[in-house]
């Protein structure tokens, strides 16, 4: 700068503004990072800070616990936001209360979906803190399917979840979000052979109806213990109990040949 070639004193006014605009420059940035931020029509850039969710990097967020993909239109926010709400508020009412927040990822394409490791199902849930949604997942149907597995994980703990059976699973997540599509009596088939995530893959790849025969058996079983028959099951689980399905099996034996 030409300034440094000047006299002290001639110097002094003019590095007087330069601190001066500098004062103004980052006090405006400070208010601009704190502005609130609102749904428009214009996509907000994509989430890449380094320390954020590994799944949330390239999706931007329209809800504290919600993300999606660039390409989904504001309509399409909106009506994804309204409709986890009602599904938050099945799920809720079905356990008496609500202890999980898993984050969900929502996707308007497919690619968006394949990068998350959704091939087969419309919708997945990762534990009890993440729920992944596919273009066709976003109803309230599928959602509530997925947010009562995380709710059902978050209230057994980690450490419990392989001591449940496949079929009273997705049984239960079927009879919570009340899917039409698998009301219908189906054929009989062992439970047995649903106990395990392989089998139960296994099953679905082979167009078995194995989501009807899990509803099936846990209506029965629900209809005859109530919400105090799960509440107790899942705490007698979380105490670390050797619990035995046999009388859950033998509960829903009208309905399916063991």
């Amino acid at each position: 700068m030409i300034s440094k070639y000047l006299p002290l004193e001639n110097n002094v006014p003019y590095m007087f503004k330069v601190l001066t605009l500098l004062t103004i420059s980052l006090s405006f940035l400070s208010a601009c990072s704190h502005a609130p931020t609102k749904l428009s029509n214009k996509n907000p850039e994509p989430t890449t800070k380094s320390n954020a969710n590994r799944f949330s990097i390239g999706m931007m967020r329209i809800a504290p616990d919600i993300f999606v993909d660039p390409k989904m239109s504001v309509k399409q926010r909106t009506e994804l936001l309204k409709t986890v709400k009602k599904s938050k508020d099945s799920v809720n009412t079905f356990f008496g209360s609500t202890k999980s927040s898993p984050k969900i990822y929502a996707c308007s394409t497919k690619k968006c979906f394949k990068k998350f490791g959704g091939v087969y199902a419309n919708a997945k849930t990762i534990n009890d803190d993440t729920v992944f949604l596919s273009n066709k997942g976003q109803n309230k149907t599928t959602i509530t399917h997925e947010l009562a597995h995380a709710e059902f994980n978050k209230r057994l703990g980690r450490s419990h979840w392989n001591k449940v059976p496949m079929w009273f699973d997705e049984g239960l997540a079927v009879l919570i979000c009340k899917n039409p599509k698998y009301t219908k009596i189906v054929p009989r088939m062992s439970l047995n052979k649903l106990k395990t995530h392989d089998q139960w893959l296994d099953a679905v790849r082979n167009d078995k109806p194995v989501y009807n025969i899990a509803r099936q058996a846990m209506e029965n079983w629900y209809n005859s213990v109530g919400a105090v028959g799960l509440h107790d099951l899942i705490e007698r689980l979380k105490k670390g109990e050797n619990v035995s399905f046999d009388q859950t099996v033998q509960s829903a034996h009208r309905y399916t040949k063991l």
